[in-house]
């Protein structure tokens, strides 16, 4: 968890609403947001554009190859638009404020989160070529007590935006899982590798993961199961063995936010290879 510092402030000054669009994940952990500044403050010409909780998130780990990075509670993303403004905020301008604790921006793995529920590349303004437009991450413990707010320490005086993420209160989600595939398929054809997943926790997320691809195809594909406390649920990830030879044993990779596991599938030896399916 990223370190974090008593927050002892109020804000004197009165503001501007903030914008926000809907996030565009296909496997959300929460509504679709709101956000506008807290009573007592001046927005300076820096937009909040999305917010969203998650409970984990992938990441590329190599060019083919997906990592599933959990959360030790719970990660707050939002997106800031700052390319109205004369000055752009550094990153570490930015804290999340909830529950009398402030939270620095977390150090998102290698920088390429994948498939968030909000939009646009990480916020990084510093770097060369940059778009001063992106999300930063917060992490912070699983269950708050009260709505986060994003606050911009920045001259002539800082500011904050109320964010309407209601799941940040909520208790969090706990998963069981299992993966299920044939033990053979024929040669140049394609079948599923089925995920299902129990949300046995108080809460309701979204069970995020990656089927990594080995041969032919390599690549990852993700999946989201969202779900609410005590469902169950289940996600199919298409695969092939095209050109595979007969006998052939073929891995795939299935990584999720509590474990991971490798499955295996033979090429059956006595199909006549007709064609790529």
């Amino acid at each position: 968890m990223p370190s974090r510092r008593a927050y002892l402030g109020t804000l004197a000054a009165a503001g501007l609403a903030g914008c926000l669009g809907e996030s565009p994940g296909t496997g959300s952990d929460t509504d679709s947001p709101t956000a506008t500044t807290a009573p007592g403050t001046v927005a300076p010409e820096v937009f909040v554009e999305a917010a969203a909780v998650q409970y984990a998130y992938r990441h590329i780990e190599n060019v083919d190859w997906n990592g599933i990075q959990p959360a030790d509670g719970q990660f707050v993303f939002v997106t800031v638009d700052a390319r109205p403004a004369d000055s752009v905020p550094d990153r570490s301008a930015f804290s999340l404020v909830a529950d009398g604790e402030q939270y620095e921006p977390a150090e998102v793995k290698r920088w390429k989160a994948v498939d968030l529920d909000v939009p646009g590349s990480a916020y990084a303004p510093d770097r060369e070529g940059a778009d001063p437009r992106g999300w930063l991450a917060f992490e912070t413990p699983a269950e708050l007590g009260s709505l986060p707010t994003l606050r911009l320490d920045r001259d002539p005086a800082p500011a904050e935006w109320e964010l309407d993420t209601d799941l940040a209160t909520s208790p969090p989600p706990a998963w069981e899982w299992s993966v299920d595939t044939p033990g053979t398929v024929a040669p140049n054809t394609t079948f599923d590798i089925a995920i299902t997943a129990e949300n046995v926790g108080d809460g309701p997320g979204a069970f995020r993961g990656a089927v990594n691809f080995s041969y032919p195809l390599y690549a990852p594909a993700g999946f989201d199961i969202p779900l609410d406390a005590g469902q169950s649920g289940t996600e199919t990830v298409e695969a092939e063995v095209r050109d595979a030879d007969p006998g052939r044993e073929i891995e795939y990779d299935v990584r999720t936010p509590v474990g991971e596991t490798t499955v295996t599938v033979t090429v059956e030896s006595d199909a006549t290879d007709t064609g790529t399916a």
